[in-house]
């Protein structure tokens, strides 16, 4: 297990793991994750690369203080940059935090020497109907986000994501799970769910960005597929990789193919 770091940055204290040694590649995980979610893959490219993961503002051991909208959780990452006297990095976002990645770098370009958007979408992703995200929104506030993790339990297992459960083991892959949901906000999984299914597209920006991109995809992520080609498309120097046998979480349902993308992207913008 690695250290968890502390900062006080803005207007909360962030949570973070720094390992290795060369130029930083920043990771900023999903909505309901938190750092644990690159925990088996940073002793990968830590002897080639500094790595930071991290826990955004309402997720795991950072600090539990709204507002929680992708423009705060944006402005939180380069303040994190700041803090930590970081001008520059290589970044990758998973799902919702490729979303704010994207508004980080569509904000402040310089900060940035490449760029990693891992099942990830640059407009609304309605994932639930109003209804249901009405009824998970109850019951988290009064019950915590830990209330979810029986009825995830229940739910059947697609081949690709019980390879990423088999990764960890079972019991390894619920325990991080709970631990996620017990630390995680009720209110940023209101907040944070309605900014998925009701964000501002940022689509006709994507021709801004001019540094390496590799965008990374699970080939049973169906949501993302689409998204996905949309972005490499717009964004100019951008690459697509469709990780086979994988669906939302690659870097646990297929961790030799997605460290292999991750590799030949850094390759590649160290290259340039």
């Amino acid at each position: 297990m690695y250290t968890t770091h502390f900062v006080t940055n803005a207007d909360l204290q962030t949570a973070y793991y720094d390992i290795g040694k060369g130029e930083p590649l920043l990771l900023v995980h999903g909505f309901t994750g938190s750092k644990l979610d690159f925990l088996n893959q940073l002793a990968w490219f830590s002897e080639h690369s500094r790595l930071i993961a991290y826990d955004q503002r309402g997720h795991g051991e950072s600090t539990n203080r709204g507002p929680y909208s992708l423009s705060q959780l944006a402005t939180d990452l380069v303040s994190l940059l700041d803090t930590l006297e970081i001008p520059t990095c290589h970044i990758l976002g998973h799902s919702l935090g490729g979303m704010v990645v994207l508004r980080a770098i569509l904000a402040h370009p310089d900060r940035f020497k490449s760029l990693l958007l891992m099942d990830t979408a640059p407009g609304a992703m309605g994932l639930f109907d109003e209804k249901t995200r009405d009824r998970l929104n109850n019951m988290v506030t009064k019950d915590g986000c830990q209330a979810l993790v029986a009825s995830m339990r229940g739910q059947p297992q697609p081949p690709s994501v019980q390879r990423g459960i088999d990764f960890l083991g079972e019991h390894e892959h619920w325990r991080r799970i709970r631990v996620k949901l017990e630390q995680m906000d009720p209110k940023a999984f209101a907040d944070l769910g309605g900014e998925l299914a009701n964000q501002a597209e940022v689509t006709a920006a994507l021709d801004q960005i001019s540094i390496p991109t590799t965008v990374i995809v699970g080939a049973d992520d169906s949501p993302f597929l689409n998204p996905s080609r949309l972005m490499t498309e717009r964004i100019m120097d951008a690459e697509l990789v469709v990780i086979a046998h994988a669906a939302h979480s690659p870097q646990y349902e297929n961790p030799e193919d997605w460290r292999a993308a991750v590799d030949a992207h850094l390759a590649r913008a160290h290259s340039l």
